[in-house]
């Protein structure tokens, strides 16, 4: 993961990224595209499209993001802390075989991509139980 923590976008942020992805949404899908920054070309690899798109998504709507190679594993901590969950509730994921992992000594090592498939899988559970939620906040219990 990178070391920086991630920045909050600010407003002026925000505005500059709907404007960024309203001009990257034609590319999805496209080949290497050049871009002219400050009066260079600069090539950007078809690979780190959807990925610009994607950050320039979430800014937009006024998302801090960070950036987490999916090829690497994470300790059990970082995987936990990538979901918002507790360690402890992480290892019983690893334990019912949910998540993969490897034991590196004591300590368990667990594929990036795995733990963002998991995460992707649980987004509309957690947006209903959210939803659910604030209904019943509504409805005053």
């Amino acid at each position: 993961m990178t070391t920086d923590a991630p920045r909050v976008p600010t407003e002026t942020d925000t505005a500059v990224a709907r404007a960024l992805l309203q001009a990257l949404m034609p590319l999805r899908g496209a080949e290497d595209v050049s871009v002219n920054i400050q009066d260079r070309l600069v090539r950007v690899p078809a690979a780190m499209v959807p990925a610009l798109i994607e950050a320039a998504k979430l800014i937009s709507e006024g998302h801090a993001i960070d950036v987490i190679p999916l090829d690497e594993e994470v300790s059990a901590q970082e995987a936990a802390d990538i979901l918002k969950v507790s360690r402890p509730y992480l290892l019983n994921l690893v334990k019912k075989g949910i998540l993969p992992c490897r034991m590196v000594g004591a300590h368990h090592r667990i594929p990036t991509a795995a733990v963002i498939a998991y995460k992707r899988d649980q987004a509309p559970r957690r947006r209903s139980l959210d939803a659910l939620s604030a209904e019943t906040q509504d409805l005053g219990h």
